[in-house]
């Protein structure tokens, strides 16, 4: 996914339905470009997040038992990578659902 077709679905959606509120989350790495509506099957939250592209992931860790494990992460400084996420507002358990490929359609 693009920015470009990310504006084009955030103009659509703005245009056809409820939007109730629109904002951006700071990930870490990263940051995210928020849409909460009203759609079709209820309260939705659709998610353009946009991060530095991923390379490699580093293990410390010492021989001795009980001692802990140090996972760092390293990211392009140049690369960005970006999806979109669609979750469903579920009132059973009063939070949001992340949405899955099949359930989309």
């Amino acid at each position: 996914m693009n920015e470009e077709r990310w504006k084009e679905i955030k103009l659509q959606i703005k245009s056809t339905l409820e939007v109730e509120d629109e904002y951006t989350e700071e990930l870490d790495p990263g940051e995210a470009d928020v849409l909460e509506f009203v759609g079709p099957s209820g309260k939705m939250k659709v998610k353009f997040v946009t991060r530095p592209k991923f390379l490699d992931k580093k293990t410390t860790y010492s021989g001795r038992a009980a001692a802990g494990v140090k996972v760092d992460y390293v990211y392009s400084e140049d690369e960005v990578v970006s999806h979109m996420e669609v979750y469903n507002w579920l009132d059973t358990i009063d939070n949001w659902q992340k949405m899955e490929g099949e359930s989309l359609f």
